[in-house]
């Protein structure tokens, strides 16, 4: 009987601690969304935290840039995922002109994957839904593209 309540007592402690926010989980993450920073910000702490970039270029006016922001950026797991493995920077590009411009980006949205010395490792032009961003998102930081096709990871998955 002893046994049974101090399991009943620390499951019941540890859920009391996740509700309250006590330990973080992918569920409060996903509440706060993606913790977006400046490109200045975000190029120091991917050095810092030796984490690559997420880099997502976008515009008011672009309605598939809503369409991601409202949909694949609310992903729970898409949120979890950026937040934990890379460091994510969101770029106006008609506020910030001169790091799209320094990019090359031709049309929006355009998202960009960057190591963690500053080098472009690929960029994906347009809308990307949030089950096929989540597997870029694991190839990228599982360091597969050093050594094989996103296709070929893609087989690897399955």
């Amino acid at each position: 009987m002893t046994k049974q309540w101090t399991l009943t007592a620390t499951v019941l402690s540890l859920v009391a601690l996740l509700l309250f926010g006590i330990i973080p989980s992918a569920a409060s993450q996903s509440l706060q969304g993606i913790q977006w920073t400046t490109f200045e910000e975000g190029r120091q702490r991917s050095e810092a935290e030796n984490k690559k970039v997420f880099l997502v270029f976008n515009a008011d006016w672009c309605r598939y840039c809503l369409k991601m922001e409202k949909e694949t950026f609310q992903d729970p797991t898409v949120i979890a995922y950026v937040n934990r493995n890379f460091v994510p920077i969101r770029v106006n590009s008609d506020r910030q002109q001169e790091i799209a411009m320094k990019f090359g980006v031709r049309g929006l949205p355009d998202t960009r994957f960057i190591n963690e010395k500053g080098e472009v490792i690929t960029y994906r032009p347009g809308y990307i839904a949030a089950d096929e961003l989540l597997k870029v998102l694991k190839f990228i930081s599982s360091d597969s593209y050093l050594s094989m096709s996103f296709t070929a990871f893609l087989e690897t998955q399955k």
